[in-house]
């Protein structure tokens, strides 16, 4: 037991001798801005116009001027636009607009400028101008808009670091120096990025080691789980060791359960709702002033279940769960056995674990998680595909072996009942390993959960193991398995435990099946397809006249795809993709084009379709585009059009 001691406090020392105590925060871009207050009860415009150089060091080096308007409380977004989609990257200095709209609901204008990665950055000359009550725009006077109030450590008189209030004073890898080189007056402001890779702003360079932690941690837990079995739990006296393992077990796998449910429990997050508010702000404070991680911790739902805060959540409830277990051995040192607590804890992981998969297992039997191969996918290089994009498009191939592995999930639900239990841990374990696996390999970041669930199910088998091997590797007769007991329970608790149960299975199920069949109606791919399905080669493409042949051009189209009802993907000649929602009316034959569904910089596309042609022309950004496409035959995509064949004389690999 000391030696175990020793080895969580040498863990925990590493991880507070790794850490910085530097407060800035590190990562790939800076910004600075500055606000007015506008008012007013009509439409109107205005514009923010400044003028940029950027000396960049690679082809990630560019910078945009920014605005956006800040809405009175509940009346929503205002205008944003930060040339995300035109960035600037010209080594001369050049004005550059960006125009919006303010209205009733405004009620702040905050504009600046941003930029990306390493290189130097100049900004100069900065205007705000609003339309008047006759159209008409007007100048707003602007503190130090030229930069003549020299930089001091870092901060520009009378501007702000940042985009809004809570924003840090200082970004590590950049730094703001007053410059000569100006266009307006005697200074510039020159931003200098430096020292920025993949890994900035990221924990990896504060913890180089960070894998190694992680996979300490996720095997100390393993043991501390599994010496909860030791001795049997079906004596009436357990083993020291064993006891210890099983306080540990029962407040992380709580804890987990609790703050990384993901779903499972019906409406838990609902139920849990402070308590994981509480945790979103303990844990990026316990990284900062415990870890010294300099970066700011992102805590809302992005898509990955294995962020910095998620392992903070992990190393939070492993700590304490350690120290629980430590003090509740030393308060409750006389119990021999905690069988009623046993009970109590694999029916909550027997839940968790079988519910999840249930769900997991249904976007399967019907094919949601894994859809077919997109256009996208299909016309992209191998060599581009992510490990993770690579995997989706494998597994979404095949609706058949979807199939499969949603039926194998789905049969974790014998884990709902206790009879079945190591039916059910032994199949539901070769499914989750499988899943673990493919997140591991594959780089999906949902390592965290299917991590837990092998954990849990290990946790779950381990009681019968030695008969489970016993039965499979020898000729030895097996007694029965075991089957955990449950507590003695009054009529109606034992009447209610059962409703309840009953209502969890037919939640899982029923309105599982009901809600994938919902969405099955939206994203299978057999509902309506767009009047212009498919890919369109551009053949001609002009701009205000000239004909565009540049293929390293940006604003070149090199094809369009419309596949979904609603939406347009756009590949320029640099390989870049653009995403659009589309407003289609098929009988004036134009689609209104807007990103992300902002009206703010939307233009009509006219086309013309003639057979496999398809002829277009729009106005954007004060240009007229028109160009000349034809529609892309399907039987070029050998991926779904080889078919199954029962014979082959030889191998068709390409």
């Amino acid at each position: 037991m000391k030696k175990l001691y020793f080895i969580l406090f040498a863990i925990l020392i590493s991880f507070s001798l790794s850490g910085q105590t530097v407060k800035e925060i590190s990562r790939d871009w800076v910004s600075f801005s500055q606000k007015i207050e506008v008012k007013t009860d009509s439409i109107k415009k205005f514009k923010v116009i400044a003028s940029v150089k950027v000396e960049g060091i690679d082809e990630k080096s560019r910078a945009g001027i920014w605005a956006r308007v800040d809405n009175k409380p509940e009346q929503g977004r205002g205008f944003f636009d930060n040339m995300g989609n035109r960035p600037i990257t010209a080594n001369k200095w050049e004005s550059y607009t960006i125009v919006g709209r303010i209205d009733s609901k405004s009620e702040e204008i905050n504009f600046g400028a941003i930029c990306y990665n390493n290189g130097k950055f100049y900004f100069d000359k900065f205007e705000l101008y609003i339309e008047d009550d006759n159209g008409e725009y007007q100048p707003v006077k602007l503190d130090n808009a030229s930069f003549e109030n020299k930089v001091v450590n870092s901060a520009i008189p009378n501007w702000s670091n940042g985009i809004g209030r809570a924003e840090p004073t200082r970004i590590r890898e950049f730094t703001f120096n007053a410059s000569e080189d100006a266009i307006d007056g005697a200074y510039a402001i020159v931003i200098e990025g430096s020292g920025i890779d993949n890994n900035t702003g990221t924990i990896k360079p504060f913890y180089p080691n960070i894998g190694i932690y992680i996979a300490i941690l996720f095997l100390l837990i393993f043991v501390l789980t599994l010496i909860t079995n030791i001795s049997s739990t079906e004596e009436d006296k357990w083993s020291k060791l064993g006891s210890f393992g099983f306080r540990f077990s029962f407040i992380y796998f709580g804890l987990i359960i609790f703050f990384q449910n993901n779903g499972a429990y019906p409406f838990f997050d609902f139920l849990a709702k402070k308590p994981l508010e509480l945790m979103q702000k303990f844990a990026p404070w316990f990284g900062e002033h415990v870890l010294g991680i300099p970066f700011k911790i992102a805590t809302g739902p992005n898509g990955s279940g294995d962020t910095t805060f998620d392992y903070l959540v992990v190393l939070i409830i492993f700590i304490t769960a350690v120290l629980g277990a430590l003090i509740w051995s030393v308060i409750d040192r006389k119990r021999t056995s905690y069988k009623k607590l046993y009970y109590w804890l694999t029916t909550a992981m027997r839940y968790y674990v079988g519910l999840m998969l249930i769900s997991y297992g249904l976007v399967k039997v019907i094919q949601l998680q894994f859809p077919e191969p997109s256009f996208y996918r299909l016309l992209q290089p191998y060599g581009e595909s992510s490990p993770m994009g690579l995997a989706w498009t494998f597994l979404g191939f095949s609706e058949g072996y979807n199939m499969f592995m949603g039926i194998a999930e789905v049969l974790a639900g014998l884990l709902l009942f206790r009879r079945t239990q190591t039916l059910g841990a032994i199949i539901t374990l070769m499914t989750a390993m499988n899943v673990m696996a493919v997140n591991y390999f594959f780089d999906v970041p949902v390592k965290i959960l299917s991590t837990h669930l092998v954990l849990m199910t290990l946790f779950l088998l381990s009681r019968d193991i030695k008969k489970v091997m016993q039965f499979l590797l020898t000729n030895n007769p097996v007694e029965r398995l075991t089957v955990i007991k449950r507590p003695k329970l009054k009529k109606w608790l034992d009447v209610s435990l059962k409703v309840l149960k009953g209502l969890v299975i037919a939640y899982a199920l029923g309105y599982g099946f009901y809600n994938v069949l919902d969405m099955n109606k939206q994203y299978n791919p057999d509902v309506p397809k767009p009047e212009l399905y498919g890919v369109y080669k551009v053949k001609n493409y002009v701009i205000n006249n000239d004909t565009i042949t540049n293929y390293k051009n940006d604003r070149l189209w090199k094809t369009i795809m419309f596949e979904r009802t609603g939406s347009v993907q756009i590949e320029t000649m640099n390989e870049k993709r653009i995403s659009y929602k589309v407003e289609i009316d098929s009988i004036t034959k134009k689609m209104k084009f807007s990103k992300s569904g902002d009206q703010s910089d939307a233009f009509d596309f006219n086309y013309t379709k003639t057979g496999a042609n398809l002829d277009f022309n729009f106005i954007t950004e004060n240009d007229t585009i028109s160009g000349k496409t034809k529609r892309m035959n399907d039987d070029a995509l050998l991926l779904i059009n080889r078919g199954f064949n029962w014979i082959s004389e030889r191998p068709y690999n390409r």
